[in-house]
Protein backbone atom coordinates (compact mmCIF):
# COMPACT_ATOMS: atom_id res chain seq x y z
CA UNK A 1 0.00 0.00 0.00
CA UNK A 2 0.88 3.44 -0.58
CA UNK A 3 1.31 5.54 2.64
CA UNK A 4 -0.48 9.13 3.59
CA UNK A 5 3.20 11.32 3.52
CA UNK A 6 4.32 14.98 3.25
CA UNK A 7 6.93 15.40 0.25
CA UNK A 8 8.62 18.69 0.62
CA UNK A 9 11.90 19.99 -0.70
CA UNK A 10 14.67 18.65 -3.26
CA UNK A 11 17.90 17.07 -3.79
CA UNK A 12 18.73 13.08 -1.91
CA UNK A 13 16.05 11.65 -0.48
CA UNK A 14 15.12 11.71 3.00
CA UNK A 15 12.37 9.33 4.52
CA UNK A 16 11.43 9.66 7.76
CA UNK A 17 9.81 6.93 9.86
CA UNK A 18 8.09 8.09 13.16
CA UNK A 19 7.84 5.97 16.76
CA UNK A 20 5.38 3.44 17.52
CA UNK A 21 3.59 6.00 19.87
CA UNK A 22 3.76 8.77 17.55
CA UNK A 23 2.87 9.10 13.58
CA UNK A 24 4.39 11.45 11.05
CA UNK A 25 3.41 14.86 12.78
CA UNK A 26 6.41 14.19 15.05
CA UNK A 27 8.68 15.55 12.18
CA UNK A 28 6.85 18.40 11.66
CA UNK A 29 8.98 21.26 13.20
CA UNK A 30 11.95 19.26 11.19
CA UNK A 31 11.11 19.28 7.92
CA UNK A 32 12.15 23.16 6.94
CA UNK A 33 15.29 23.17 8.24
CA UNK A 34 15.83 19.86 6.77
CA UNK A 35 14.34 20.83 3.29
CA UNK A 36 17.17 24.22 3.83
CA UNK A 37 19.80 22.23 4.17
CA UNK A 38 19.20 20.83 0.75
CA UNK A 39 17.25 17.39 0.93
CA UNK A 40 13.90 16.33 -0.65
CA UNK A 41 12.34 15.29 2.80
CA UNK A 42 9.32 12.32 2.87
CA UNK A 43 7.35 11.66 6.48
CA UNK A 44 5.39 8.90 6.22
CA UNK A 45 2.44 7.71 8.46
CA UNK A 46 2.91 3.73 9.13
CA UNK A 47 -0.50 1.64 8.89
CA UNK A 48 -2.03 2.52 12.40
CA UNK A 49 -0.75 5.69 12.78
CA UNK A 50 -2.03 9.37 11.52
CA UNK A 51 -3.77 8.59 8.47
CA UNK A 52 -2.85 5.39 7.42
CA UNK A 53 -5.66 2.99 8.61
CA UNK A 54 -4.71 -1.10 8.79
CA UNK A 55 -6.05 -2.91 5.69
CA UNK A 56 -6.86 -6.39 5.80
CA UNK A 57 -4.29 -9.01 5.14
CA UNK A 58 -0.76 -9.38 5.73
CA UNK A 59 1.08 -6.82 7.47
CA UNK A 60 5.01 -5.63 6.14
CA UNK A 61 5.26 -2.09 6.73
CA UNK A 62 8.60 -1.93 5.37
CA UNK A 63 7.31 -2.77 2.17
CA UNK A 64 4.70 -0.19 2.59
CA UNK A 65 7.30 2.68 2.37
CA UNK A 66 9.09 0.60 -0.21
CA UNK A 67 5.77 1.00 -2.16
CA UNK A 68 5.73 4.52 -1.09
CA UNK A 69 9.00 5.67 -2.33
CA UNK A 70 8.19 3.41 -5.69
CA UNK A 71 4.70 5.75 -6.20
CA UNK A 72 7.17 9.05 -5.36
CA UNK A 73 9.80 8.08 -8.00
CA UNK A 74 12.50 7.81 -5.79
CA UNK A 75 15.45 4.91 -6.55
CA UNK A 76 17.08 5.44 -3.45
CA UNK A 77 17.18 7.39 0.02
CA UNK A 78 18.07 7.75 3.14
CA UNK A 79 15.95 5.98 6.19
CA UNK A 80 15.59 7.85 9.52
CA UNK A 81 13.31 6.23 12.43
CA UNK A 82 12.65 6.57 15.78
CA UNK A 83 11.99 3.26 17.66
CA UNK A 84 9.50 1.09 15.80
CA UNK A 85 10.40 3.20 12.74
CA UNK A 86 13.36 2.70 13.32
CA UNK A 87 12.99 -1.11 13.36
CA UNK A 88 10.91 -0.67 9.90
CA UNK A 89 13.92 1.60 8.42
CA UNK A 90 15.92 -1.48 9.53
CA UNK A 91 14.27 -3.72 7.79
CA UNK A 92 13.77 -1.73 4.21
CA UNK A 93 17.54 -1.96 4.37
CA UNK A 94 17.70 -5.84 4.91
CA UNK A 95 14.98 -6.36 1.84
CA UNK A 96 16.35 -3.55 -0.10
CA UNK A 97 19.83 -2.50 0.28
CA UNK A 98 20.09 -0.96 -3.01
CA UNK A 99 17.51 1.29 -2.48
CA UNK A 100 19.01 2.71 0.44
CA UNK A 101 22.07 5.23 0.33
CA UNK A 102 22.41 6.09 4.96
CA UNK A 103 20.24 4.55 7.55
CA UNK A 104 19.52 6.36 10.88
CA UNK A 105 18.16 4.16 13.46
CA UNK A 106 16.99 6.56 16.78
CA UNK A 107 16.42 4.41 19.76
CA UNK A 108 15.80 1.37 17.56
CA UNK A 109 15.07 -1.79 19.04
CA UNK A 110 17.59 -4.53 18.05
CA UNK A 111 16.17 -7.52 17.02
CA UNK A 112 14.99 -10.02 18.92
CA UNK A 113 15.66 -8.49 22.19
CA UNK A 114 14.55 -9.61 25.34
CA UNK A 115 12.58 -6.59 27.17
CA UNK A 116 13.50 -5.63 30.69
CA UNK A 117 11.21 -5.46 33.82
CA UNK A 118 10.61 -1.30 32.84
CA UNK A 119 9.34 -2.14 29.38
CA UNK A 120 7.01 -4.72 30.33
CA UNK A 121 5.13 -2.59 33.06
CA UNK A 122 4.90 -0.14 30.60
CA UNK A 123 3.40 -2.38 27.98
CA UNK A 124 1.52 -4.02 30.89
CA UNK A 125 -0.11 -0.55 31.93
CA UNK A 126 -1.13 0.45 29.12
CA UNK A 127 -3.06 -3.14 28.04
CA UNK A 128 -4.39 -2.84 31.24
CA UNK A 129 -5.82 0.09 30.76
CA UNK A 130 -7.08 -0.75 27.16
CA UNK A 131 -8.79 -3.94 28.66
CA UNK A 132 -10.90 -2.08 31.12
CA UNK A 133 -11.86 0.10 28.09
CA UNK A 134 -9.77 3.10 29.45
CA UNK A 135 -8.65 4.79 26.36
CA UNK A 136 -7.34 7.78 28.46
CA UNK A 137 -6.10 5.84 30.58
CA UNK A 138 -4.08 3.70 28.24
CA UNK A 139 -2.79 7.46 26.66
CA UNK A 140 -1.97 8.33 30.09
CA UNK A 141 0.02 4.89 30.15
CA UNK A 142 1.89 5.68 26.95
CA UNK A 143 2.73 9.30 27.78
CA UNK A 144 4.08 8.68 31.13
CA UNK A 145 6.37 5.46 29.77
CA UNK A 146 7.41 7.45 26.31
CA UNK A 147 8.28 11.36 27.04
CA UNK A 148 10.04 12.41 29.78
CA UNK A 149 8.98 13.44 33.04
CA UNK A 150 10.06 17.04 32.69
CA UNK A 151 9.39 17.19 29.17
CA UNK A 152 7.65 20.08 27.92
CA UNK A 153 3.72 20.27 28.52
CA UNK A 154 3.38 21.09 24.48
CA UNK A 155 5.40 17.91 23.62
CA UNK A 156 2.84 15.52 26.43
CA UNK A 157 -0.41 16.99 24.80
CA UNK A 158 1.44 15.92 21.12
CA UNK A 159 1.89 12.27 21.99
CA UNK A 160 -1.16 12.03 23.83
CA UNK A 161 -2.73 13.46 20.49
CA UNK A 162 -0.78 10.81 17.99
CA UNK A 163 -1.57 8.06 20.49
CA UNK A 164 -5.19 8.89 20.88
CA UNK A 165 -5.64 8.77 17.41
CA UNK A 166 -3.44 5.80 16.61
CA UNK A 167 -5.58 3.65 19.32
CA UNK A 168 -9.13 4.83 17.17
CA UNK A 169 -7.39 3.21 14.01
CA UNK A 170 -5.61 0.51 15.74
CA UNK A 171 -9.22 -0.83 17.53
CA UNK A 172 -10.92 -0.61 14.06
CA UNK A 173 -8.33 -2.09 12.38
CA UNK A 174 -9.50 -6.01 10.67
CA UNK A 175 -7.64 -8.98 11.47
CA UNK A 176 -4.81 -8.91 9.90
CA UNK A 177 -1.70 -11.69 9.40
CA UNK A 178 2.44 -10.47 10.66
CA UNK A 179 4.78 -11.49 7.33
CA UNK A 180 7.89 -12.98 8.63
CA UNK A 181 10.54 -10.82 9.96
CA UNK A 182 13.35 -10.99 7.78
CA UNK A 183 15.99 -9.84 10.79
CA UNK A 184 14.77 -11.92 13.29
CA UNK A 185 15.17 -15.86 11.06
CA UNK A 186 15.40 -17.14 14.38
CA UNK A 187 17.76 -17.00 17.14
CA UNK A 188 20.26 -14.44 18.36
CA UNK A 189 23.36 -15.62 15.82
CA UNK A 190 20.63 -15.73 12.90
CA UNK A 191 19.65 -12.27 13.56
CA UNK A 192 22.68 -10.76 14.05
CA UNK A 193 23.96 -12.53 11.07
CA UNK A 194 21.00 -10.68 8.96
CA UNK A 195 22.02 -7.42 10.87
CA UNK A 196 25.92 -8.25 9.39
CA UNK A 197 24.92 -7.92 6.12
CA UNK A 198 23.43 -4.45 6.13
CA UNK A 199 26.19 -2.78 4.70
CA UNK A 200 24.89 0.94 4.20
CA UNK A 201 26.38 3.90 6.18
CA UNK A 202 24.13 3.65 9.45
CA UNK A 203 24.34 6.32 12.50
CA UNK A 204 23.14 4.58 15.75
CA UNK A 205 21.78 7.58 18.03
CA UNK A 206 20.62 6.73 21.31
CA UNK A 207 19.29 8.86 24.55
CA UNK A 208 21.22 8.79 27.42
CA UNK A 209 17.56 8.67 29.79
CA UNK A 210 16.01 6.28 27.83
CA UNK A 211 15.01 2.82 29.34
CA UNK A 212 17.96 0.79 29.58
CA UNK A 213 16.63 -1.22 26.61
CA UNK A 214 17.45 0.73 24.02
CA UNK A 215 20.32 2.00 25.41
CA UNK A 216 21.84 -1.57 25.24
CA UNK A 217 20.15 -2.33 21.73
CA UNK A 218 22.15 0.45 20.49
CA UNK A 219 25.43 -0.20 21.62
CA UNK A 220 24.46 -3.99 20.03
CA UNK A 221 23.12 -2.86 16.70
CA UNK A 222 26.53 -0.60 16.76
CA UNK A 223 28.78 -3.64 17.19
CA UNK A 224 27.31 -5.37 14.99
CA UNK A 225 25.98 -3.06 11.87
CA UNK A 226 29.51 -3.11 9.72
CA UNK A 227 29.35 0.47 8.80
CA UNK A 228 28.00 1.98 11.89
CA UNK A 229 28.45 5.06 14.15
CA UNK A 230 27.28 5.49 17.59
CA UNK A 231 25.99 8.54 19.30
CA UNK A 232 24.39 8.81 22.32
CA UNK A 233 22.71 11.98 23.40
CA UNK A 234 22.88 12.12 27.31
CA UNK A 235 19.70 14.62 27.49
CA UNK A 236 17.47 12.60 25.34
CA UNK A 237 15.33 9.86 26.02
CA UNK A 238 13.13 7.71 23.84
CA UNK A 239 12.12 10.50 21.14
CA UNK A 240 15.51 12.08 20.51
CA UNK A 241 13.33 14.35 17.36
CA UNK A 242 11.10 15.55 20.03
CA UNK A 243 13.31 15.87 23.16
CA UNK A 244 16.37 17.72 22.07
CA UNK A 245 15.30 18.65 17.89
CA UNK A 246 18.11 21.21 17.83
CA UNK A 247 21.08 18.43 18.99
CA UNK A 248 18.98 15.89 17.10
CA UNK A 249 19.30 17.72 13.60
CA UNK A 250 22.74 18.69 13.97
CA UNK A 251 24.02 14.74 15.12
CA UNK A 252 21.61 14.24 12.02
CA UNK A 253 22.98 16.20 9.37
CA UNK A 254 26.56 15.57 9.96
CA UNK A 255 26.09 12.37 9.13
CA UNK A 256 23.72 12.64 6.18
CA UNK A 257 26.09 15.43 4.70
CA UNK A 258 29.10 12.97 5.27
CA UNK A 259 27.23 10.66 3.14
CA UNK A 260 25.27 12.74 0.79
CA UNK A 261 25.39 10.68 -2.85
Amino acid sequence: MSLPHDDVGQGPALVLVHAGVADRTMWREHLEPLVAAGYRVVAVDLPGFGEAAVEEGEQAPWDDVLSTIDELGIDRAALVGNSFGGAVAMRVAAVAPERVWALGLIAAPAPGFEPSSQLQAAWAAEEEALVRGDVEGAVKAVVDAWTLADAPEGVREQVAAMQRRAFELQMAAPAVTEVPDPLDPGGEEAAHEALARIAVSTLVLAGGRDMPDFVESARLLAAVLPASELVTIETAGHLVPLDVPGEFRRVLLAFLDRNRP
